[in-house]
Formats: structure tokens, sequence, C-alpha cells
């Protein structure tokens, strides 16, 4: 019963001056302390303290000194306090690192964190805010940097429960992939698959991307077929020439038809197959063509791309600094992977 009258607002309100106002009325009245608190409808413990924050100590007409609760004292402490609450802002004590992370964002179209955790990383900035501060900023339109400049500001999709069963199967089922390749604890095996730009257009990208590294090797080629991929491939093996079964252990791909050929292609290659409309079974693979159309929008014709652009993409997307790695680029661990195994 004693909690259902003391505890009567659940939802914490702050006490309002007219509320203080009439505690203070209640004062006057000598009620009891419990019973004030029925009537405002709080607490007994935020009427004692209310009380302490709104007492003080006056003289009265015999010049003895005496304590009285005043509402608007009470209200005037309390805005003070609410004033000197908040952390003060560091926009202007950090405005260098805020314009340089505002210039990174318009110019290079990196996501905050990517951009607060490089400069932490490297001790770039002696003063800095961290990315949820940076959102924030960029919110409240403090910075020059819009919501809109934000890529990957989007709700995310949800996955369906269970897998839809094959009914095409070129080779092994993702199902069978070892957890070593799962776990992303082995060097060697990558995700693969096409982005098409304009229906008419002919030419496509076909793009692979190493799980443990997350190393991506972009390669046009002139059509959406076994022959046009085994055109990428072949330019793959002239790249890496002997090393590349060392290189390439596995590969994971879809069910599209200009995979059909890859466990002929590279026969000595494990080639596993995802469940059809299971994206986020190649997260990686379908995260880093998001990044691709950051450059090449959908419904944009490859055909007319040249090569060193292409190239150009690529080098950005590996020299990206990734959270995961401790913001060092994939380009970075890649090399250091190449010289630790001797490749």
């Amino acid at each position: 019963m004693a909690q259902k009258e003391y505890n009567t607002n659940r939802k914490y309100r702050h006490l309002t001056r007219e509320k203080r106002a009439q505690i203070e009325v209640l004062l006057q009245l000598k009620l009891p302390k419990s019973r004030i608190a029925r009537e405002v409808g709080i607490s007994r413990s935020t009427l004692y303290n209310e009380l302490a924050r709104g007492t003080v100590q006056q003289l009265g007409s015999d010049l003895k000194p005496y304590t009285r609760y005043f509402g608007d004292t009470g209200q005037c402490v309390y805005e003070n306090r609410r004033r000197n609450s908040h952390c003060p802002m560091k926009l202007v004590k950090a405005k260098k690192f805020v314009s340089f992370a505002v210039k990174q964002i318009l110019t290079k179209h990196l996501a905050p964190d990517t951009i607060c955790g490089f400069a932490k990383e490297k001790g770039c900035f002696s003063e800095m805010v961290c990315s949820k501060t940076l959102y924030n900023y960029i919110e409240r339109g403090l910075l020059k940097a819009r919501n809109i400049d934000l890529t990957l500001k989007v709700k995310r999709k949800q996955h369906r429960k269970g897998h839809p069963q094959h009914k095409r199967l070129y080779g092994l089922s993702i199902e069978t992939r070892p957890q070593v390749i799962n776990q992303r604890e082995e060097f060697g095996h990558w995700e693969i698959d096409t982005v098409v730009g304009r229906k008419e257009s002919q030419s496509v990208l076909l793009t692979l991307d190493g799980r443990t590294t997350r190393f991506r090797h972009i390669i046009k080629i002139p059509g959406r077929s076994t022959q046009a991929v085994e055109q990428g491939l072949k330019a793959l093996r002239n790249l890496y020439g002997e090393r590349f079964s060392q290189v390439f252990r596995s590969i994971t791909s879809d069910n599209g038809s200009e995979f059909a050929s890859l466990p002929q292609l590279l026969p000595t290659i494990p080639i596993y197959y995802a469940h059809p409309y299971s994206a986020y079974e190649r997260g990686l693979n379908e995260k880093q063509n998001s990044l691709i159309r950051r450059f090449l929008q959908k419904g944009h014709s490859f055909d007319d791309i040249a090569d060193e652009k292409i190239q150009e993409i690529q080098n950005w997307i590996n020299q990206l600094p990734r959270k995961s790695f401790h913001y060092s680029s994939p380009e970075e661990l890649f090399q250091t992977v190449l010289l630790d195994l001797a490749i």
C-alpha cells in the first residue's frame, strides 16, 4: 500500500514551478510530509530532496534565524543546475579535427566512425570528438556535411529465417564450407560476384573479395556469361602467375548462371555456392559492391568506363581504413600476409 501511495509517478518527470508552489502552500498548512508527497504525487524521497534544494535561512522580526522553503528558490536552483549539467560543446576546441572530418566526408565519402578511428589510431589531433558526437553535430545542422552526405545512414534489412532450397547447384553447397573459412581464420578464401550497370550495356564488373583481408579485385569483363568470367579469371592468373593457387584457396559464389562453370574453370579450387536469395551469406561481397555504387550509380553504363577509372575505384576501396583492422587498410593487411607467407 505504501509503495502505491508514494511511487505514484512512474515516469519520473521533473518537478514544475506549479508543483513547487503547491509544496510551499502545503508546508505552510503544517501538513505531514507523507501527506504532502501524496497530494503532490511524488515520493517522499523526492520531497525531501526538493526541501533541501529550496530551503533557505531567514531572519525573523526578532532577528532570530529560521529556515523556510520557497518554491521560487527551488526552481532557481533547479534551473541553474540544469544549465550546468551538460558537458560543454567541444566544437570550438576540436575545430581542426571537425574541419578535417567534414572535408573527408564531402571529398572522400568516409563514414564518421572511420574518420574518428583513423585519426585516433594515428594520433593526428590533440583534441577530438567521438563518432557519436560527430553524428550529433551533423544531425543538428552545425556542420557543412549533412545527413544526405552520409552514404550508409539507412536502415538495414532484416534477414529471413531459414534457407531456400537449391533448385540448381553447380558445385559444393555453402553448408559444407569448413569453419576455418566461415570464421575468417585462414588466408586465401574469396567471395565472387558481378556488378551490373545499365541493362542495355554489355560490360559488367567481376569482383572478388578476400574474406580475411577484405582486399578486393575489380575486373571489367565484356558480359555476364561464363566466357566473360573465364576471361576475368584468366587476368587474375596472369597477375599472380604461379602464386595463384596459394592466393586463391576457395571461392564462394551465388547461383548466377555466369558462375556455373567455375568448378570446371578452377578444378583444383573448392567452389562453394550460397543458398538462393541469401545475399547475407556473402555479406562482405555485397557490402563492398555498395562501395562501388558511390562512384558508379545504378543505371550507369560500364561500356565507356576506362580501366584506369576501375583501378582508381579498386585502390580507393583497398586503401579505405577499416574499424575491424584498427583502422588499417585492406591493402596494408594483404601485403603483410603475402610477405609473412612468402607468397
